[in-house]
């Protein structure tokens, strides 16, 4: 009986050990190091679900940016002029006059030329690139958003009604969208005749980094 029961006891403990081994080994350490491969697109989509589930709607949106206005041509060529041509992704590039923000602007395919979908700011240091400089020294939309802007000042102008996407200590992107049927008080999406409307406004250490807003392709 003594050596049934210290046999019984030793078989417990190799299969205690080769459990631990098991938990412990450098396959499933790595296993559980990797990370979900698509993360960051299944939180900001369950973040804007969120939000289009909601009643909540911005109500003042930014639709133009220093005379440029989203979707029309003749506001655009009255303030870039009509020479420059898009480049391989669709998109017209410019630098501010001391070079530190660059902006870009994008015409959907079929579009006509200038007839701007989504516009785009961001810092930039100039670099090699050969943009061409226009007569701003710092972008700013119709309703006040600029570069270096807080959250709060953002908020301030636009609204709560925004999905917070990607968030850790120094580091947020404020996520407005519309989409059809609902619409704003203003029919932004029933004036200009697009499905889709949205805005994005990245921030690092509470200074806004880049932004850009318009209407995704239909």
């Amino acid at each position: 009986m003594k050596n049934i029961l210290i046999l019984i006891i030793g078989i417990l403990l190799f299969t205690s050990c080769k459990n631990s081994q098991k938990k412990n080994s450098p396959e499933n350490s790595r296993m559980e190091l990797i990370p979900e491969p698509d993360k960051a697109e299944r939180l900001k989509y369950e973040a804007i679900q969120k939000l289009q589930n909601s009643k909540c709607l911005i109500q003042n949106p930014d639709v133009s940016l220093d005379g440029i206005e989203l979707r029309n041509s003749e506001s655009t060529i009255s303030m870039v002029g009509n020479k420059d041509k898009t480049d391989e992704f669709n998109e017209y590039h410019y630098y501010s006059n001391n070079g530190s923000e660059t902006l870009t602007l994008t015409q959907h395919p079929g579009d006509s030329k200038f007839q701007i979908s989504i516009i785009k700011v961001e810092n930039s240091n100039k670099g090699s690139n050969s943009y061409r400089i226009l007569n701003f020294n710092s972008f700013k939309t119709q309703n006040g958003i600029k570069l270096g802007m807080s959250k709060n000042q953002i908020i301030e102008k636009l609204g709560k009604c925004y999905a917070p996407i990607d968030s850790t200590n120094n580091y947020i992107e404020i996520y407005y969208r519309i989409q059809a049927p609902k619409d704003t008080k203003s029919k932004i999406l029933e004036n200009y005749n697009m499905p889709v409307y949205y805005a994005s406004y990245k921030l690092r250490d509470d200074k806004l980094d880049n932004y850009e807003f318009g209407f995704e392709y239909p």
